[in-house]
């Protein structure tokens, strides 16, 4: 025991040899954990993992205020300070928007979201004040994380006996995320701090060996999830990734060694997804094929990695640091660029028509029909996002300063949209529904807190070689989440943007300025109240969203319990309506019509925004009070006019067909 304790007591010494301080250490382990257990439980979409998470990040962070070496006072640069100001004054608008917000639970989980968001982005300055001149290392926790999840998925591939507990209905990959473009989004930005582990000479070479490995499995999940929006992504962030690089040809290299061992995972994504035009139920041997390849890939990823990590020094491209080799990188890719444009323009013929018929696909607002192509990578620009898109400007229009406020599109699109096939919660766009939703002012916050978040990586990028390449995989996996977040929602899902955020301010931090001594007992008071009530904000929306999951797994064998439950998250959480419309159709499975109309009712009255409450209601007074009826059924047609159900209902009441909204043609 006192051998252990001697050894205990030489860590310090031990890690500073290593150029770590202990809280480096810590903050490291943390991030690293966080990142992994969001990534794995669907991303941290829904709370009850989303809320303990933020408030481990918030325990981390006082922490550190508390013990962390801080002997100087720190001056931040602007772009930090703008980063950090605009998502803390952007999560507190969107607290602010549940005053006038139809779902002011939804307004307040976000704001509680952009929260974690400023402190993910502070964590990562921190972090890289912490590790010094192994600032580089501020990359692990992502590429950590990426690795575990990684190989948590092809493992799950492999052993699954139910494909479609991994995979959407086309073959396409969507565990763990459970939506293919989050899982996409995720491998995407996991692979360029991976690479930049890789690249990084003052690592051992079984970690960087262990990093091409990584970054490999990376580049397999992100071909097997086949999203149409991640190719012109990836090229952006790749592109900016190599030019960014301090050693472009290095970058460039490690980077096709990468994408070389994965090159087997392509003709097994195509059979699985070939195999899937009829379902999924019966792709078990191509799934498990497709998982296999996956590994073996990943391991011929870690011999090359391992080969050229020992060899380095003898191998062209792998050694090359010349700033002429830099500038011929950047001549061949624009050398490359410009052959494509010409290649595009003669196989287009007249690139205006060409444009006329990408717009004529997008304003259509129907995704192709990609199951005889062999893969969903084919091109083409149809898709749901005009819709979702005309509606967020509609809303817009309706209140240009405050926005709708938090949760608001997802009414508001049901009343406007004009697509039959799509029921949905968020405007595909960030940009897109923070002005839906917040207004002119919330996106004003969110551009700042952006452009002040790439600002301060750039203007970091020429303090030295490790600066540099931290720089470039921030930069590369910001402007791969920038791209595709512009088209996507992943804004609410953790495990995307925090990391990214954490990973922008970690290669801002080098620029941050020592100027001298002082006492910083004011700010931490400030930071640690902040820090706490935040905290104590999650513990009863965390503890409702518990309730009523064991309630909805749980109700058929104690149907009691289960509405005891729900009484007590919504007395937790008294602006969810969920809760009653749950709790309402519990009861009507169990006969209690009479409790189930009182729960309807409940609802109504607490979000009469909500079609749903009076649906049911109609539902159940059809026999006995058809007027009444008659007059819910209309209130829900008038909130969502294109529903087939709500529709067939009103037909079935007796409502005139005349009073139906007409299907626009599409």
């Amino acid at each position: 025991m006192l051998g252990d304790t001697s050894r205990l007591r030489d860590l310090p010494e031990v890690l500073r040899r290593l150029g770590l301080e202990p809280a480096a250490l810590m903050l490291l382990t943390l991030l690293s954990g966080v990142w992994t257990w969001w990534a794995w439980q669907k991303g941290a979409y829904f709370g009850t993992v989303f809320l303990p998470g933020l408030v481990i990040l918030s325990v981390g962070a006082g922490l550190l205020i508390a013990f962390a070496p801080w002997r100087l006072r720190l001056r931040l640069s602007t772009p930090i300070t703008v980063t950090i100001a605009a998502l803390i004054g952007l999560g507190c608008w969107e607290l602010l928007s549940a005053v006038w917000s139809p779902a002011p639970d939804n307004a307040i989980a976000a704001g509680q979201r952009v929260l974690g968001y400023a402190i993910a982005f502070g964590l990562g300055v921190l972090l890289c004040n912490l590790l010094g001149r192994r600032m580089l290392l501020s990359v692990a926790p992502l590429a950590f994380a990426g690795a575990v999840v990684g190989l948590i998925t092809a493992f799950t591939m492999l052993t699954t006996g139910n494909p479609s507990s991994v995979l959407e209905t086309e073959g396409t990959l969507e565990f763990p995320f459970g939506y293919r473009n989050a899982e996409a989004a995720f491998f995407a930005i996991c692979l360029f701090p991976a690479l930049t582990m890789a690249i990084d000479r003052e690592l051992d070479w079984r970690i960087r060996a262990a990093a091409l490995a990584a970054s490999t499995l990376c580049i397999d999940l992100i071909i097997l999830a086949q999203s149409r929006a991640s190719l012109p992504a990836l090229l952006i962030a790749v592109i900016v990734f190599v030019l960014a690089s301090p050693m472009r040809i290095r970058a460039a290299s490690w980077l096709g060694l990468a994408a070389l061992a994965a090159v087997p995972t392509v003709p097994a994504m195509t059979s699985l997804f070939s195999a899937s035009t009829d379902g999924v139920a019966g792709v078990s041997g191509e799934l498990h094929t497709a998982a296999l390849i996956t590994l073996l890939t990943t391991a011929a990823g870690a011999v090359l990695g391992g080969l050229a990590a020992r060899n380095e020094l003898r191998l062209p491209g792998f050694r090359t640091v010349s700033r002429h080799g830099n500038r011929t990188v950047g001549r061949v890719i624009a050398g490359i660029a410009a052959v494509g444009v010409v290649g595009f323009l003669v196989s287009v013929g007249n690139p205006a028509s060409w444009i006329d018929a990408r717009v004529d696909e997008f304003r259509s607002g129907v995704s192709p029909d990609l199951s005889s192509e062999g893969t969903r990578f084919g091109f083409s620009a149809g898709s749901d996002r005009y819709d979702a898109w005309r509606v967020a400007l509609s809303d817009l229009g309706d209140d240009p300063i405050f926005g709708g406020g938090g949760g608001a599109y997802r009414y508001s699109y049901l009343e406007k949209r004009e697509s039959t096939v799509q029921n949905l919660r968020d405007a595909h766009s960030v940009e897109f529904e923070t002005l839906a939703e917040y207004g002119l002012i919330g996106f004003g916050l969110l551009a700042a807190a952006i452009v002040g978040a790439f600002a301060g990586a750039i203007r970091a990028r020429d303090l030295g070689p490790s600066a540099r390449l931290l720089t470039a995989a921030a930069l590369g996996s910001g402007s791969y989440w920038f791209v595709h977040t512009s088209v996507d929602w992943f804004w609410p899902y953790p495990a995307i943007a925090a990391p990214v955020l954490a990973l922008l301010g970690s290669a801002a931090a080098p620029a941050i300025r020592v100027i001298g001594r002082r006492s910083t007992r004011s700010w931490r008071a400030w930071a640690f109240a902040a820090l706490t009530l935040l905290s104590v904000s999650t513990i009863a929306p965390y503890l409702a969203e518990r309730y009523v999951s064991a309630a909805a797994e749980n109700w058929r064998e104690d149907p009691e319990r289960a509405l005891g439950d729900l009484d007590r998250a919504h007395d937790l959480n008294r602006f969810d309506d969920f809760t009653l419309l749950l709790k309402g159709r519990i009861q009507t499975m169990l006969g209690d019509d009479q409790g189930a109309l009182e729960s309807f009712r409940e609802a109504a009255e607490l979000r009469p925004e909500e079609y749903a409450s009076h649906y049911l209601i109609a539902e159940l007074e059809q026999e006995s009070n058809l007027r009444l009826a008659q007059n819910e059924i209309r209130v829900a047609l008038e909130l969502n006019p294109l529903d087939a159900e709500v529709r067939a209902l009103a037909v079935e009441l007796g409502v005139p067909r005349s009073e139906l909204a007409p299907i626009p043609e599409r």
